[in-house]
């Protein structure tokens, strides 16, 4: 398995770059009342994880507290869904770079990210009751930076100790 994955590593490192993009496409499909539906629920989990007597609270505590928490899920999901891009994309196009020299690596993978933050906008304006937000794919990039980082990080770690073996 490890001979057949350095041999395809380009292709094993497409793989998750194109299911994480899948993930936010299917996401940003949702109508605006499924869309909500399904935050509310994560946004009740988080709640319940941090507050354990929010069930014994009133139904205006509850739902003001989730209207409140509830956007706070909302764009920390934007931000999640688009750290997996940028760390997935990165790993890739270090892959790629391994057949290819790539000077900047990271700008090529930020890029990729971000672009696909705008067209993840555009096409939630065509979903009903879903509309495109620029505070959105501010989130989303810097969700891809902070993906990137992370990985520079783990590649950083792996060819240094590499390297002093």
């Amino acid at each position: 398995m490890k001979r057949w994955i350095q041999k395809h590593a380009i292709l094993a490192t497409l793989i998750p770059v194109l299911l994480v993009m899948l993930m936010i496409f299917c996401f940003s499909a949702q109508n605006g009342q499924d869309s909500g539906q399904f935050s509310g629920k994560i946004t009740r989990f988080v709640v319940r994880l941090f507050v354990p007597e929010f069930d014994t609270w009133t139904a205006q505590m509850q739902d003001e507290v989730c209207s409140t928490v509830g956007l706070v899920v909302r764009k920390l999901g934007h931000f999640t869904e688009f750290f997996l891009l940028g760390f997935f994309l990165l790993l890739h196009i270090d892959a790629i770079g391994k057949k290819v020299t790539l000077r900047l690596p990271w700008l090529i993978a930020w890029g990729i990210g971000t672009l696909y933050a705008v067209t993840d906008e555009l096409h939630q304006g065509f979903v009903g009751g879903r509309h495109p937000a620029i505070l959105d794919v501010c989130i989303d990039s810097s969700g891809v930076i902070a993906g990137l980082l992370a990985m520079l990080v783990i590649l950083w770690k792996i060819r240094r100790g590499s390297v002093q073996k």
